[in-house]
């Protein structure tokens, strides 16, 4: 119910609103640009045992890549109707303008995140992180994940991608907090207290652990230029003398002139 949306979901539906005259075709396209791709076509794949009678629908990108759609019996699946509503459905998640909104909607509470995770990671004598970029996974490098939401940080003067389901999720439905919900700390996964390396929403984490995936050269470079910007943003700045304080200056050197013309003087005579 339209109650029951964050303000993120109901801004991508208003969004969305702006595409519902293309066509299903042309919409596979404004999505297929958000994974590196121009164009796409819509494929089903039946499905066997207790999935049997139903058949998986994607989207099969121009570059090779899959997005999975949904799964519907099988006489559906193949339905053009119900293609293109699976499609306008994917339309309110990935398109250029709803892309933009969801990062820019969680790096706030992020950027505030990382302030109280860095404090607990400081009690334990772990590495603080340094929030850098939302990005969105295209594939490109791990199409396990595609579609999914993750955070470039820095740790430990590494560029790390973190990546994991509750992060993911918070992010494409605008519902990250600024303060971890979860009471008490502990190590992700099978990771020992000694293989901890930062903490991410007061949870433990590795940098080598399985919570990443690889990462491009234009998300590489982008989190290098956001590193620098806040780097540059935290050193103390020399402040602008200010005209009052540059007037007295002037005046002082200009009333120190005629003395030191007179020692000049002095000492040519001599």
């Amino acid at each position: 119910m339209a109650e029951n949306l964050t303000d993120l979901q109901k801004k991508a539906l208003e969004i969305a609103k702006k595409y519902e005259g293309l066509s299903m075709q042309d919409k596979i396209g404004i999505i297929a640009q958000a994974f590196g791709a121009t164009s796409g076509k819509i494929e089903t794949s039946v499905c066997y045992g207790e999935w049997r009678g139903t058949s998986d629908m994607s989207i099969r990108f121009d570059n090779g890549l899959s997005l999975f759609l949904g799964n519907k019996m099988t006489p559906q699946a193949k339905s053009a109707k119900v293609q293109d509503e699976y499609v306008s459905g994917m339309l309110t998640c990935y398109n250029p303008e709803i892309i933009a909104l969801t990062k820019e909607t969680a790096l706030a509470p992020l950027r505030k995140r990382e302030a109280v995770d860095n404090a607990i990671a400081a009690q334990k004598g772990l590495n603080p992180y340094t929030v850098l970029n939302v990005e969105l996974n295209d594939g490109a490098k791990n199409d396990l994940y595609i579609g999914w939401y993750y955070v470039t940080l820095a740790v430990d003067g590494k560029i790390h991608a973190h990546l994991e389901t509750e992060l993911a999720h918070g992010i494409k439905d605008g519902t990250v907090s600024e303060i971890p919900t979860r009471e008490k700390y502990f190590a992700a996964g099978a990771l020992k207290d000694t293989d901890v390396d930062y903490v991410f929403y007061n949870v433990g984490f590795s940098l080598t652990g399985g919570y990443t995936l690889p990462i491009t050269k234009e998300v590489l470079e982008r989190a290098e230029k956001t590193l620098a910007e806040r780097q540059a943003a935290e050193r103390p700045q020399t402040r602008k003398p200010s005209l009052r304080e540059q007037l007295a200056a002037a005046k002082a050197a200009l009333t120190e002139r005629p003395a030191a013309q007179r020692r000049q003087k002095i000492m040519e005579a001599r």
